[in-house]
Parts: structure tokens; C-alpha cells; sequence
């Protein structure tokens, strides 16, 4: 297998002319463009989209496109749906949705499977998708919550159940509830030490409280480092140096106004005490005794209430990083990172951020709205992204998204009730480095400001990840899915007579639905080239060598 998977590669990198080559920076050449032909390209509006952009636009809101297949009237979430009653209307339908069962902690079934089932089968595309985009921000990881002898269940398997719930239920939340929903969580609680963080020792004496869960709120998942512009920019003083978003007083004040916190328990311990056993099923509980009630100062000259109980503190502290300047373009820019493009212009996340700011009732931190903003903004709309942005748009897709993407393009029938078919496509994705939910660190799998390699002054995250060993892993996912019987072993049937047979026809369909526009002439010739060979000697053969060639191509590795 091993060398049919170099081979692929070499192929692979001999179609890829400079359009292809595996970068966001790069563009299709010129003659791509008129691929849709003008006259439908004038007609292409939010309102009346065109095949190609409801089909980018399926990319950026879920975890890959599907064909209705000529069922009518045509399924929520199809390519067909969305032509037919526009994107602002499928996202009006996406945010009506209710999330979908519950993740079960307590279930047989891993929780990497569990998610990679609901990606794939799921209705409620868009807030799974912004869900994954979240946890990916406010990071806990499996990998960080031990299991105690203590609780009757698994306690990392419940902890992160509970949490990924929580992320699916705030996904279109108000922000200043989801941060302190997050601050309460118990599996948060656990991985950032909020959890018996008391500001006293066994003998009563003031302590300096824990300062993790404080530091990572304000560096990952509200601030950042650098105080910025509304755009996303660094603020420079005048003497053009970034400034900090925050000090190291200013963690530590906000490390003793957030202290006390412990599991929920029947009452709370004695000053100095601590709870011991977990409850990773309710919130963590408020206990004043292990709180300091001082007065600390935090942002922009505000100050905690001198005396204040362990409730107004955290009410005021979280008041005090919400409406931060920072939020708004931090927060915004990271969402339209994961959805959309790890290089979005500062004009983009200026709109965006401005609706983060009031999403036109007064509302600040309406996620609905963000999120609305980001899928109808003009950079993200339209068969292919501007052509002044082109060279440099989009992101590799994760892992995660790679496997979804290729998986539900295919349409397959999944066996739950006597197999585990997530099981496999969370261990493929494990493979590749990212293994749903355990994160290796509070930087999630990959930093989020990796640079795009060869190219100054761009961000590229998910190549944090890719090497060879990866990208030879992301070509024995695909052979094993097409070419052995893991698959079906699995539980994971597909119908490949659903796609057509003539080759001219296979790559012409492979290029209108899964590049939808975007096919580089060298691509389609080394394609018709490789299924022409004598060794390709079977209708089957041929199909299954160009999808192995067109998902392992780079102009599918990018999502544009």
C-alpha cells in the first residue's frame, strides 16, 4: 500500500501546476474563472445562488456538501436546498434547528464517534460546525481530565460529553452567557484548575489563588495578547509598538475574582477546604468562605466591589472582559478562521465585528448574528472568492473536515445498529493528528497562528499539523476507504454506481460538484490520463482511481 501511496503522491504532485500546488496562497489559472460563464455569475446573489457558491457555501456552514440525488422536494442541507431558497433562508433554517441528541458520556460508544456521526448524518449542520468552531477556542481535551475512583462513570468521557453539549446548545447564544457558562463548566473546571481554587490555605490564611483559568480566559478565549483595532489589527502606541491587552496584575486580579468555585456538592467545605470528589453532571458550586471578597482592579480602570460576595464578582469580572474592546475582533476573526478563511482582510473582520458589537437592537455578542455575518459577507459568497483575495484565501481543511467533507460528498449508508461506523472515521481522523475530543493542548490541535509555510505575513493553522507523515496518512485514509474492505467492514456502504461512468463525464462531474469550478486543466489531464490506463481495466477501478486522485488533489485539501 505503501507504494501505490507514493505513487498517488507523485501523480498527485505532477498534475499539480502552481494552481494547484498544496497552499491557500495560490490561484486557479485565469481560464477558471469563466467556468460558470458570465451571465450566471452576474445572477449569483445571496437571495439566488448559483450551483457553485451553495455549494462553498455548504463548505464554510457544515461538514461537507450533499446532492439531493433527485429526491424533491430537495432535503435541508443539500446543494439543490439551497439553490432553491437561498442562503440567507437555509440559514434562517440552520439556526430554527434544535441540537440533536445529546452526547452521551455514559454511552458504550467513544465520544470521537459519536461526533463523527453527527457531522456526517446530522441535520443541524451549522451549529455542529460552529460548535467544532468553538471548542476549537475554549479548549478542554479529554487528554486533561483524569478519572478518579471516586465517580460511579468514566470521569473524562462525562466531562467532555457535558461540554461539547454545552458549545452545541450556546452555539447561537449570547457570547457573555456561553463565557460564563464555560467558567462554571466542571470539565472546564478540571482542565483549567477553576475547580477548588480557593483564596485561603488549610489554616485560613490568604493564599494567591490558581492563575490558569484566569490567563487562558484572557489570552484564548476573549482577548488575546495585543490590544487591536476593530479589524483585527494590532493598536500601536505612538511610538508604533503593540500594546498588551492585558497585565500580569491584571490575571492575578482576576485569578482572586473568580476565586472559590468548587464541584457541586450538598455544602460547601470549610475555609481552606476543598471538595474531593468531582461531579462533572451540574455546575461548579459558589463558596464564598474560599473566595476573596477584596477589591481588585481589572480592565480599563474598573474595580471589583470591595466586600462583594463570590456571585458579584464573577458577574462583574466576566461583565469586564465582554465588553472589551478586544472581544469583538478576536472573537470574530477566529470564527471566520475556521469557517471560511485563515486569512480573512481586516475589512472582513471589521463587518463582522461591528455586528458582534450591536447586531442591529442595541445586542452585544449575538452569535446568530455573527455567524450570519460571516456566511453572506461578501468575501464569502460567490462561486469562487474575489479575484483581487484569490491567491491568498481559504484554509486546509482539519482533518476532521477532510474525512466529513469526502465522506458525506459520497452519501453513504451507515450500519449503527450492528457497527460502529464513527469509531472508523474518528480513528482516521486520529491518524492525521486530530483526535476528536482530545486536544493535546489548550492551544487545541494545531496553533491557531501557525504561518503558512513559504509565505510571509500569512497564517495557515491546520498546516501546524501537516507533514509527511500526515499527508501520507491523509492518502491511506483515502485508499483504505475506497480501495479496502475497512470500510465496509466498518459499516460504511457506498454506491458508486451513483456517480457516472464515462471517464470524460466522471472527471467533468468531479469538477462541477466536488472543486465546483475550481479543476486546473493539468488536474483533468493527468485524471483522464490515469483512468485511460489498462491497468484501470474496470468501470469500478476507474471511478475509485479518480476520487482517490481528486479528494488527495490539492484543489480539494483547500477549501476555498
Amino acid at each position: 500500500m505503501l507504494r501505490r501511496t507514493t505513487l498517488a503522491l507523485v501523480l498527485c504532485a505532477t498534475s499539480c501546476t502552481q494552481a494547484e500546488g498544496l497552499s491557500a496562497t495560490e490561484s486557479p489559472p485565469p481560464d477558471q474563472q469563466e467556468v460558470l460563464g458570465r451571465a450566471e455569475q452576474a445572477a449569483d446573489t445571496p437571495e439566488t445562488p448559483g450551483e457553485a457558491n451553495s455549494i462553498r457555501f455548504l463548505e464554510q456552514s457544515s461538514f461537507g456538501p450533499r446532492l439531493a440525488r433527485g429526491v424533491a422536494p430537495a432535503p435541508v442541507g443539500t446543494v439543490e436546498h439551497v439553490m432553491a431558497v437561498g442562503i440567507p433562508q437555509s440559514l434562517t433554517e440552520q439556526f430554527a434547528l434544535q441540537p440533536a441528541t445529546p452526547y452521551d458520556g455514559e454511552s458504550a460508544q467513544d465520544l470521537g464517534s459519536q461526533f463523527f456521526l453527527r457531522a456526517v448524518t446530522g441535520e443541524d449542520q451549522l451549529r455542529q460546525r460552529v460548535a467544532f468552531a468553538l471548542s476549537q477556542i475554549f479548549v478542554v481535551s479529554m487528554n486533561g481530565i483524569p478519572d478518579s475512583a471516586r465517580t460511579p462513570y468514566v470521569d473524562s468521557k462525562v466531562a467532555l460529553a457535558g461540554y461539547m453539549n454545552l458549545l452545541s446548545q450556546y452555539a447561537f447564544g449570547d457570547f457573555r452567557e456561553l463565557l460564563e457558562a464555560v467558567t462554571k463548566n466542571p470539565a472546564m473546571g478540571r482542565y483549567l484548575d477553576m475547580a477548588n481554587n480557593r483564596a485561603f490555605d488549610s489554616k485560613g490564611n490568604p493564599i494567591d489563588p490558581n492563575e490558569n483559568y484566569a490567563r487562558e480566559m484572557l489570552q484564548l478565549f476573549t482577548l488575546g495578547t495585543d490590544k487591536l483595532n476593530i479589524d483585527g489589527t494590532p493598536l500601536l502606541d505612538a511610538d508604533g509598538h503593540r500594546q498588551r491587552a492585558y497585565s500580569e496584575e491584571q490575571v492575578k486580579a482576576f485569578a482572586h475574582a473568580l476565586s472559590g468555585w468548587t464541584w457541586n456538592a450538598a455544602a460547601c467545605p470549610a475555609r481552606g477546604a476543598a471538595i474531593n470528589t468531582p461531579d462533572y453532571k451540574n455546575p461548579l458550586m459558589a463558596c464564598n468562605d474560599n473566595h476573596d471578597t477584596t477589591r481588585q482592579e481589572l480592565l480599563r480602570g474598573v474595580f471589583t466591589a470591595a466586600g462583594g460576595n463570590i456571585n458579584t464578582h464573577l458577574t462583574q469580572a466576566l461583565n469586564n472582559v465582554f465588553n472589551d474592546p478586544n472581544v469583538p475582533p478576536f472573537i470574530s476573526k477566529q470564527l471566520i478562521q475556521h469557517l471560511v478563511t485563515s486569512n480573512p482582510t481586516p475589512g472582513y473582520v471589521r463587518r463582522v465585528a461591528n455586528v458582534f458589537k450591536n447586531d442591529g437592537t442595541g445586542a452585544r455578542g449575538n452569535l446568530q448574528a455573527v455567524v450570519r455575518a460571516i456566511l453572506e459577507d461578501s468575501e464569502a459568497r460567490g462561486a469562487q472568492p474575489p479575484l483581487s483575495l484569490r491567491s491568498g484565501f481559504g484554509h486546509l481543511r482539519s482533518p476532521a473536515l477532510f474525512v466529513t467533507n469526502v465522506v458525506r460528498w459520497l452519501d453513504p449508508t451507515l450500519d449503527t445498529a450492528t457497527k460502529d461506523p464513527g469509531l472508523k472515521l474518528s480513528n482516521w481522523s486520529k491518524s492525521m493528528n486530530q483526535w476528536v475530543p482530545r486536544a493535546p493542548s489548550v492551544f487545541s490541535y494545531y496553533p491557531p497562528n501557525a504561518p503558512l509555510p513559504g509565505v510571509d505575513g500569512l497564517v495557515g493553522p491546520e498546516f501546524g499539523i501537516l507533514d509527511t507523515a500526515t499527508i501520507t496518512a491523509r492518502a491511506n485514509f483515502l485508499h483504505e476507504f475506497l480501495y479496502t474492505s475497512a470500510a465496509t467492514n466498518a459499516g460504511i456502504t457506498v454506491d458508486y454506481d451513483l456517480l457516472p461512468s464515462a471517464n470524460a463525464d466522471l472527471v467533468a462531474y468531479l469538477g462541477r460538484y466536488w472543486l465546483h469550478g475550481t479543476l486546473a486543466p493539468g488536474l483533468e489531464q493527468k485524471l483522464l490520463m490515469a483512468m485511460g490506463d489498462s491497468r484501470a481495466n474496470t468501470a469500478i477501478r476507474k471511478k475509485k482511481l479518480a476520487l482517490y486522485l481528486t479528494f488527495l488533489s490539492p484543489s480539494f485539501q483547500i477549501q476555498r
